[in-house]
């Protein structure tokens, strides 16, 4: 089998390539960053990648094709609730434009395509867990333009997968709880959280179990959406204390600073659609946080 994976210099991207790869999978990735200092690097992934922007059609008529994908994962994207909201267009631009035109090559060559959504594409809704059947109700730019990739997906028939919070190995952002979480405690300082969020819940979801929801999905799974989380919600808090205690942090500081940016308070997901397929998460909280903070000890120690 061959597959094509966008954005694959992102920490989902890098974990689902390196997975195909052990599978038996022939892997093209793409990106936009030529920069070393890349998800695909630390995890010291190895596949041909080609360089381009996925909003440019005629990059994404020619990467495809040459690649002789049965299955693309597009998960090119901008990610980042903060970036969106600093720049609304270059969101709505990647992640609506990027999007459309991966589904119109796909459709005209017959391909299975997985589209990356979010949780946060539900928007505010008074009833918990999300299901697939609730109507998306974005509200900032983030989820305004993963709403509207969402939908174009739907009509072009293709697999939408809707996942909780990621985390794991591999992850660079700085700015993610986790991983600036991890970088702290394992310098010897302690963990911070925003005064603001320090209430908020969310569904964590360990990166291996949204990899293997995608391959699942990809070689067993029908057009239309599907959420994938744990079951297990947490608060940034009770995150970054357990990170704390992890490497052998005494304190969690608490920041009295707003985010500067709207973010949803309380996220969590119904997985039973995929569940009824024979997918199910490995990974508790406690264990894929014991294994992320192992893998930040050994990548930058």
């Amino acid at each position: 089998m061959r597959a094509l994976v966008t954005g694959a210099e992102g920490f989902l991207g890098a974990n689902l390539c390196r997975e195909l790869i052990e599978r038996g999978y022939d892997v093209t990735a793409t990106s936009l960053n030529r920069n070393k200092h890349t998800s695909l690097n630390a995890m010291q992934v190895d596949c041909r990648v080609e360089y381009g922007d996925v909003t440019d059609a005629d990059f994404v008529n020619h990467v495809i094709p040459s690649s002789e994908a049965d299955v693309v994962f597009h998960l090119a994207a901008v990610s980042i609730v903060k970036i969106a909201s600093a720049s609304p267009s270059l969101a709505l631009r990647t992640n609506i434009l990027g999007t459309l035109n991966v589904l119109d090559t796909c459709k005209r060559l017959r391909i299975k395509a997985l589209i990356a959504s979010s949780d946060k594409a539900y928007g505010d809704h008074d009833g918990l867990p999300y299901t697939e059947s609730m109507s998306l109700r974005p509200t900032g730019a983030y989820e305004v333009s993963k709403t509207c990739a969402d939908h174009i997906s739907m009509l072009y028939g293709a697999i939408v997968v809707r996942c909780a919070n990621l985390y794991g190995p591999g992850d660079l952002n700085w700015s993610r709880l986790i991983p600036k979480s991890c970088k702290l405690a394992l310098k010897g300082e302690s963990p911070q959280v925003y005064g603001d969020a320090v209430n908020d819940r969310r569904e964590w979801l360990y990166v291996d179990d949204a990899v293997n929801a995608y391959i699942h999905l990809a070689e067993h799974g029908q057009p239309g959406a599907f959420n994938v989380g744990s079951g297990e919600q947490s608060s940034p808090m009770e995150i970054a204390k357990t990170i704390a205690r992890m490497v052998g942090c005494k304190n969690v500081e608490l920041v009295n600073k707003e985010r500067g940016f709207y973010e949803i308070r309380k996220q969590y997901l119904n997985s039973e659609k995929i569940g009824k397929t024979g997918w199910k998460p490995e990974y508790s909280i406690a264990r894929g946080i014991a294994k992320t903070v192992q893998w930040y000890r050994d990548y930058l120690l």
